[in-house]
Parts: C-alpha cells; sequence; structure tokens
C-alpha cells in the first residue's frame, strides 16, 4: 500500500522576499528514528530494510544544531548545523545510503531525530 508523505517548507529574509513550496511524495514505507549521540562519540544508524538507493525523503533534524555534530556517507562528513531536508534527487547527494554514521565531537549528548521514506520493492 503506497502511503503519502506531505511537505511544507517556507524561507523568507528578516524584513524582505520569501519563497514557499509544499507538496507530496509517495512511498511505500516510512520510519521516524530518535537516537541520542553521546558526547565525543558516533552512533551508526541503519535507515531501515534493504533502504541504499531507495530513499525518496531524508530528514535529519538535530535538537541542537551545532558545528561539532555531523554525519558521514562514505567517507563525506556532513554538519549538521541546520536541519535537513532531503526530498527525491536531493537524497542523491547523501549517496542514497542504507545508514547513516552520526558523530558528536562536542561535550554534551546531543538528541537527533530522522525521518526516512522509502521505496519498499525494486
Amino acid at each position: 500500500m503506497t502511503e503519502r508523505l506531505i511537505w511544507d517548507v517556507t524561507v523568507r529574509a528578516d524584513g524582505g522576499p520569501q519563497v514557499s513550496a509544499s507538496g507530496e511524495i509517495e512511498v511505500d514505507a516510512y520510519d521516524k528514528l530518535s537516537v541520542v549521540v553521546p558526547a565525543g562519540a558516533d552512533v551508526a544508524v541503519d535507515l531501515g530494510p534493504s533502504a541504499a538507493g531507495r530513499i525518496t525523503a531524508l530528514v535529519i533534524l538535530p535538537a541542537m544544531p551545532s558545528n561539532e555534530l555531523s554525519y558521514d556517507v562514505d567517507g563525506t562528513d556532513i554538519g549538521l548545523t541546520h536541519a535537513q531536508f532531503l526530498f527525491g534527487g536531493a537524497v542523491d547527494l547523501t549517496g542514497n545510503p542504507a545508514g547513516l554514521t552520526l558523530s558528536n565531537a562536542g561535550s554534551e549528548d546531543a538528541p537527533v531525530e530522522i525521518f526516512v521514506g522509502r521505496d519498499a520493492t525494486p
């Protein structure tokens, strides 16, 4: 059974213009993950069964964005200084992985929420 993910986003400059967009993505499955990355540690996160190459929506929301928080995808370190919303082809920027490794170089534990939408069948 196909599920629908509905998204909305607005970006505006303080006192200036704004852009808005919204849409829907059809997926076979989705997961919401809540992980805590301990201070000074790495955590491997599985994005779902056979997820590699099948992710169509990936949202990564650190509770406290930081220069000391990042994730690694195939050797590329991506900072979590802001929330990340990747839909459709933008997921390919992460290599469309089966998992991520979250790293916390900070001195406090870092909660992170991850939302994944994926195709379950080839």
